[in-house]
C-alpha cells in the first residue's frame, strides 16, 4: 500500500498531471443531499417512527380512532422538527454544507480542497453539475468573476470512502461529521478519481497501522 502511495503522489507531481488536481465545478442536488443526510444520520429515526405510524393506523382502525389523531400528531409535529434538528445539527456543519455550494475539488499532497463558487448562485444543473468547464483556461476566465472560499479537509481526517452508482462519497472523521460527494465525471479524465482513491486508501491504511503501532 504504501507503493501505491508514493506512486499516486509522483504521478500527482507531474507537469502533465496537473490538470487533473482541478475537477469540474460540481453540486449536490437539494433531494440527493436530503437522502444522503437521511441514510447517514436519521434513517433510525423514521424507521422508528414509520413503525409506530403503521401500529397507530392500525390501532386507529380496529381499536380506536383517536390514535388515529396520534399519528397525525406524529406526522405533523414530530417529524418536522426531527428534520429540521437533521439539518441543523448535521446539515449546516462545513463537512455537509460544502457539498451543496458550487464549487470545485483541488487534490493537493496534504488533503482535498473544496474551493467554494460563493457567487455562482445562478448555476443551475438537473444532473448534479453546474457551470461546467472542460479546461483550466476556462476555469481561471470564469472563477475570476465570482468569489471563492476555500475550504481545507486533510487527508488523516477522511474515513472509509463507499463507491456508489455514480459517485463516491468520503466521510468525515471526528470532531469533523460530514462527507465530501464526488460524482464519478468529476474529473475530465476517471483515472484521476480512481488515483484519488487509491490515495486515500493508502493514507488510511498508513494512519491505521500508525494507530496500531501506539
Amino acid at each position: 500500500m504504501v507503493q501505491n502511495n508514493t506512486s499516486t503522489r509522483s504521478l500527482m507531481s507531474d507537469p502533465e498531471y496537473s490538470d487533473s488536481r482541478h475537477s469540474r465545478v460540481i453540486r449536490m442536488t437539494p433531494g440527493r443531499f436530503a437522502a444522503e443526510l437521511i441514510f447517514r444520520y436519521a434513517w433510525i429515526w423514521l424507521l422508528s417512527l414509520s413503525l409506530i405510524s403503521v401500529a397507530g393506523i392500525a390501532l386507529g382502525i380496529f381499536v380506536d380512532i383517536r390514535w388515529l389523531l396520534i399519528v397525525l400528531m406524529f406526522v405533523c409535529i414530530i417529524c418536522p422538527g426531527l428534520l429540521a434538528f437533521l439539518y441543523y445539527f448535521h446539515g449546516m456543519k462545513r463537512g455537509c454544507y460544502v457539498n451543496t455550494i458550487p464549487h470545485r475539488i483541488v487534490i493537493t499532497e496534504e488533503g482535498l480542497i473544496l474551493r467554494l463558487l460563493i457567487n455562482a448562485g445562478d448555476c443551475r444543473s438537473e444532473d448534479e453539475r453546474c457551470c461546467e468547464s472542460t479546461d483550466n483556461s476556462e476555469m481561471s476566465s470564469s472563477e475570476t468573476s465570482v468569489q471563492t472560499r476555500d475550504e481545507f479537509f486533510p487527508f488523516s481526517s477522511f474515513g472509509r470512502f463507499c463507491i456508489g452508482k455514480d459517485s463516491a462519497i468520503i466521510p468525515l472523521k471526528k470532531p469533523d461529521s460530514g462527507f465530501i460527494w464526488i460524482p464519478a465525471d468529476a474529473f475530465n479524465d476517471e483515472q484521476h478519481l480512481s488515483d484519488l482513491l487509491i490515495l486515500l486508501d493508502s493514507t488510511n491504511e498508513l494512519l491505521r497501522a500508525g494507530e496500531s503501532q501506539n
